[in-house]
C-alpha cells in the first residue's frame, strides 16, 4: 500500500509540473487581420497675442495710454485686447480658454484682490463663455480671434488693502485647455 501511494503521489507531481511549468494545454486558437485604416489626431493650440493689444477702462469706456500710469481703485474694471488664433480640430474636441494670474509679479494683495476673467470673438461674434472661460469648438482652420483679458479690482477691498501696491500685468497667461468629454 506504500508503494501505491507513492506511487500515486509522484504521478500527480509529474502532472502537476506538466500543467504547471514545463509544458502547456494547447487548445485550438486562430487569429485574422481586422479591417482597420489609418486614424489621425486631432490639434488644439493657441497662438502668441499679436498686434500690441489695447487697454480700456472699462468703467468709464476709454483707452488707457499707459497702464503703468493707471491707477487702478476698488470696483474698476479694466480689460485688455489682443488678436489670436486658436487651432482646434477633433471630431470629439471641446476646450475652453481662460486667464492665468498665477505667474503675475508684484504686491501679493494686489494680486489677490485682482479677478481675471477672459471674453471672445471670432469674426465679430461673441463665442461661448462662462465663469470658467471662453468655450472653444473646433474648426477646420486657424481661427483668428479677438481675446479681452479683464481684471476687475474686488470692490469687497476695503482698509489699507493693497493701497499703493504694483502687479505687473505682463505675465498674464491666456490658457486652452480640453475639456474632458463624459
Amino acid at each position: 500500500m506504500k508503494k501505491q501511494t507513492k506511487a500515486a503521489v509522484a504521478a500527480g507531481a509529474g502532472a502537476v509540473l506538466l500543467l504547471g511549468g514545463l509544458g502547456s494545454l494547447a487548445f485550438w486558437n486562430d487569429s485574422a487581420t481586422s479591417p482597420g485604416g489609418s486614424i489621425s489626431s486631432g490639434e488644439l493650440s493657441l497662438d502668441d497675442c499679436t498686434g500690441g493689444g489695447v487697454w480700456t477702462d472699462v468703467n468709464n469706456d476709454t483707452t488707457i495710454a499707459s497702464i503703468a500710469a493707471f491707477r487702478i481703485v476698488p470696483g474698476d474694471v479694466v480689460s485688455y485686447a489682443c488678436e489670436t488664433a486658436v487651432n482646434a480640430t477633433g471630431d470629439n474636441l471641446t476646450a475652453t480658454l481662460s486667464a492665468n494670474i498665477g505667474a503675475v509679479t508684484g504686491d501679493a494683495e494686489l494680486q489677490a484682490a485682482l479677478n481675471p476673467s477672459v471674453t471672445a470673438t471670432a469674426n465679430g461674434v461673441d463665442l461661448p463663455s462662462g465663469p470658467a472661460g471662453v468655450q472653444i469648438t473646433p474648426a477646420e482652420v486657424s481661427q483668428p480671434i479677438t481675446v479681452n483679458v479683464t481684471m476687475t479690482f474686488d470692490p469687497a477691498t476695503e482698509g489699507l488693502t493693497a493701497q499703493n501696491q504694483t502687479a505687473n500685468l505682463a505675465e498674464t497667461t491666456l490658457t486652452l485647455q480640453q475639456n474632458v468629454n463624459p
